[in-house]
């Protein structure tokens, strides 16, 4: 039998890195078990991940995240929101989610325009009774998250928006060790006592070596519904001043808005986009639509960089059968560069993120599925399908030329990626 962790997790649970885990055994963290292997893969699907923090509760960090995670989702997206304020869960009860359509991946019965954009899981969607306390130590917190990560089945996302509880705790220690490359977003009000927990938020992410995006401050004072004036509730400025003091950007200030307020309690917080609190939203989910882009930066200007499944040096008639892919670059029209690679091993989703990483922009093949072919176009790569099986040189030059166009002219030999 495995020795136990010494932070008193199970060995198998147990999801700490060997030098954050003091005196645990490396076989605790093995990094080659399928669960391992599952969250790697889904990770590299989920393009940004983005973690909604704060230093104290009340700040209004669940309506904020939730909002992003709208903001984002209304834009054409592919958005998670990820709940696992795990004590205080509301993520549900803000969009008025009750029984979910296909709990395996996480969707619920959402309306036409964020039925195929936004997936949502929360603790919530377990309990028989909503209104009992979860009563958790540690090691049952982290597993759950990294089980909302491997066992529900998000496909390639754009942005991953994960609601913390506030503090420095249990769940955003699991989130940062559990998705290494996640940025945080810090909610603040302008009063100086959750300015003070602001502080400890950003000493949390410094110590941890999680990115600050930005802080927000929200309840930033009160648009009056008759004059449009704004009027301070608390104090203003707070927010920018701490972002400024930590050369954190300050993404802005969100008014106290009642309609918000009254739209989360009631579970309608889907239908007020054009809401005052969301107008004051929206430059913040342009400003990180900008530092987060979506496309690949692998990806070299002016140049057209060809990828095709080939086997004994000529185009596959199966894409997952090929042994290498011909990768040629072309600039102003002409071919400069071409290499092989051996294929990578193949897995669901995995050719296509391989390709992503290269910075390929162009697949032609001859046999490719309607799915594989929506794998490849989300990562922005566009796809030439119904190739006839010839030299590689040829067929981009053919394409160059516009004899070949993108097109799904696939028959019985067609397969995903």
């Amino acid at each position: 039998m495995d020795e136990k962790c010494p932070s008193g997790a199970d060995p198998k649970t147990c999801g700490a890195e060997p030098q954050s885990c003091p005196g645990c055994s490396p076989s605790h963290h093995s990094e080659s078990s399928p669960e391992e292997k599952n969250l790697t893969r889904t990770l590299k699907r989920i393009r940004h991940k983005l973690v909604v923090m704060s230093g104290k509760g009340g700040v209004g960090k669940s309506s904020v995240a939730v909002s992003l995670a709208l903001s984002l989702a209304w834009r054409g997206h592919k958005v998670g929101l990820m709940d696992v304020d795990l004590h205080g869960p509301n993520v549900l009860r803000m969009l008025g989610l009750k029984e979910p359509l296909d709990l395996q991946h996480a969707q619920f019965p959402l309306p036409p325009d964020l039925f195929d954009t936004l997936r949502v899981i929360s603790i919530e969607m377990l309990m028989r009774n909503r209104d009992m306390a979860v009563i958790w130590r540690g090691p049952l917190k982290h597993q759950l998250i990294r089980q909302f990560l491997t066992e529900v089945q998000w496909d390639d996302l754009d942005y991953l928006v994960v609601d913390c509880p506030p503090g420095t705790g249990d769940e955003p220690m699991s989130v940062a060790q559990t998705i290494i490359d996640a940025k945080a977003v810090i909610v603040t009000t302008p009063q100086e006592i959750s300015l003070a927990d602001v502080r400890k938020s950003i000493n949390f992410c410094q110590k941890i070596d999680m990115e600050v995006l930005g802080i927000i401050e929200n309840m930033s004072g009160y648009r009056c519904p008759h004059c449009g004036g704004d009027i301070p509730l608390f104090k203003q400025g707070g927010g920018e001043i701490i972002a400024r003091e930590a050369k954190i950007p300050f993404l802005g200030a969100l008014p106290f808005d009642p309609q918000v307020v009254e739209a989360a309690d009631q579970g309608r917080l889907l239908e007020i986009k054009d809401s005052p609190f969301f107008q004051a939203l929206a430059p913040m989910v342009e400003w990180l639509l900008a530092a987060l882009p979506l496309s690949v930066s692998r990806r070299q200007p002016g140049a057209l960089k060809f990828a095709l499944p080939v086997s004994g040096g000529k185009l596959s008639d199966k894409f997952a059968d090929a042994s290498h892919f011909a990768l040629l670059t072309a600039s102003n029209g002409n071919l400069q560069t071409q290499e092989l690679v051996p294929a990578p091993p193949h897995e669901p989703g995995g050719i296509p993120e391989w390709l992503d990483e290269l910075g390929v922009t162009h697949v032609i093949a001859a046999g490719l599925g309607a799915k594989a072919q929506k794998l490849l176009a989300h990562k922005g790569i566009e796809v030439i399908a119904g190739a006839p099986q010839g030299d590689p040189r040829i067929l981009v030059k053919q394409y160059l030329e516009k004899i070949l166009s993108p097109g799904a002219n696939c028959g019985s030999q067609c397969t995903t990626a």
